[in-house]
C-alpha cells in the first residue's frame, strides 16, 4: 500500500515492540514517521529504529517525550494528522504499587488525545490489549469486542489497560465531532524481535531459551499473534474505512498452551543448544523460582478464570486480516532471540 499521507505519522513509543514493527511497515510503503522516545540520549537504545529501514531514514524523525508531560505531547503532534498512541508502561516484574502502571498508563493516553484534539489531528489509534477483555465478566466461553474484564481480577497491567482504554472512549464520546479513535486489542504478542525490548513475551521465551523457567503450567492457555499481525492490524484499523470509534480483537484464532509450545520449540531448535525444560510445573514452584516471566503467567493463569478464546471475526471481516500460523511465530521469536545471544 502506497502512502497517501504527506504530513508525518505519529507513533508513540517508537523503541517498543509492537511501535518498531509498525514504523518498519510505515517506511516501507512510503510515508513519513515521526516517533517518540523517552530520551533521545540514550543512542544504543534507538539505534536500531535507523536499521529498520536504512534507505528511508530520511523520511524518520525521533523525539523526546514524557507519558505524564502534556508540553511533550503538544510538540510532538504538531503537524501529524494521523497518531498511533502505542506507548504504555510493560514492568520487567510485577509492580509493589498498580499506580505505577496505572497512573502513566491512563495519563500517556488522555495527553496524547488532548493533544490532537487540540493541534485538530484526525485520528488517533490506541493500542489496548486483549487483557482489557478476558479477565472475567460475561462468562461466555468466546469473548468480543462487546466484553470487559472485570478490575476487581486483573493484575495490575491489565488493570492499567481497562482504565487507559475506558479513559480513551470517555475521550472519544466527549470529542468525537472533532477526533476519530480506533482502539486495538492484541493477544499475548509473539514474533520476531530486532533488539531487546524485556517485554512479557520476549522475558517468557529468553526464560524458555536458557533453562531459567523451570516448567510450565499445563493447563495455561493462551491465543499468542505475531507481532508483524499486530503491527498490519494497526495500520489497517487506521486507514480503512469504518473502523472509527470501534474495537478490534487482534488474535490469530487458534490457542496452544505454554507446555504444546515447549515442546515444538525443544524439537525445532534441538540442534541450537536451548536448555528448553518442558517439564510441567507447580504454579508453587514457578513462583520460586527466578523467572518474573514465568510469575507473570503463573498471575494471569489464576485470575483469567475459564476463559480462554477471543473472537478475531471482526478483524476479519472489516480489517481484512489473514493471521501468522502460532507455530511460526513461535520459532520465528526463537530464532530472532538466539540470533540476538539470548
Amino acid at each position: 500500500m502506497e502512502a497517501t499521507v504527506q504530513s508525518p505519522i505519529l507513533v508513540t513509543g517508537a523503541s517498543g515492540y509492537i511501535a518498531s514493527h509498525l514504523i518498519k511497515i510505515l517506511l516501507e510503503r512510503g510515508y513519513r514517521v515521526r516517533g517518540t522516545v523517552r530520551s533521545l540520549s540514550n543512542q544504543r537504545k534507538n539505534e536500531f529504529i535507523y536499521n529498520l529501514v536504512p534507505e528511508k531514514n530520511d523520511h524518520l524523525e525521533l523525539v523526546e517525550a514524557n507519558l505524564t508531560n502534556k508540553e511533550h505531547w503538544l510538540r510532538a503532534v504538531e503537524g501529524c494528522d494521523y497518531i498511533f498512541h502505542i506507548a504504555s508502561p510493560i514492568p520487567p516484574s510485577v509492580p509493589k504499587d498498580e499506580n505505577e502502571l496505572i497512573i502513566p498508563a491512563v495519563e500517556g493516553t488522555l495527553n496524547v488525545l488532548e493533544a490532537a484534539f487540540s493541534k485538530d489531528s484526525k485520528k488517533v489509534v490506541v493500542t489496548s490489549s486483549g487483557t482489557a477483555i478476558m479477565f472475567g465478566g460475561a462468562d461466555r466461553p468466546i469473548k468480543t469486542e462487546d466484553d470487559w474484564s472485570d478490575e476487581s481480577k486483573c493484575p495490575p497491567y491489565p488493570k492499567s489497560k481497562v482504565r487507559a482504554e475506558k479513559a480513551a472512549w470517555k475521550f472519544y464520546e466527549d470529542h468525537k465531532d472533532k477526533v476519530e479513535v480506533t482502539v486495538v486489542n492484541p493477544g499475548l504478542v509473539m514474533g520476531p524481535v530486532f533488539t531487546r525490548h524485556g517485554n512479557s513475551s520476549e522475558s517468557l521465551f529468553s526464560d524458555i531459551l536458557t533453562g531459567a523457567l523451570p516448567g510450565v503450567l499445563e493447563e495455561a492457555k493462551w491465543g499468542p499473534v505475531d507481532v508483524r499481525d499486530v503491527a498490519e492490524a494497526h495500520y489497517r484499523a487506521m486507514f480503512y474505512e469504518g473502523t472509527n470509534g470501534k474495537r478490534y480483537i487482534c488474535v490469530p484464532g487458534e490457542v496452544t498452551t505454554t507446555l504444546e509450545m515447549m515442546k515444538e520449540l525443544k524439537t525445532e531448535l534441538a540442534e541450537d543448544g536451548s536448555r528448553i525444560n518442558d517439564k510441567v510445573a507447580t504454579p508453587e514452584e514457578i513462583m520460586a523460582s527466578s523467572s518474573d516471566a514465568g510469575k507473570r503467567m503463573v498471575l494471569m493463569s489464576k485470575n483469567r478464570g475459564s476463559i480462554s478464546k477471543m473472537s478475531n471475526e471482526r478483524s476479519l471481516q472489516e480489517l481484512k486480516m489473514t493471521y501468522i500460523p502460532i507455530k511460526q511465530t513461535a520459532l520465528d521469536m526463537a530464532r530472532s532471540l538466539i540470533k540476538l545471544g539470548v
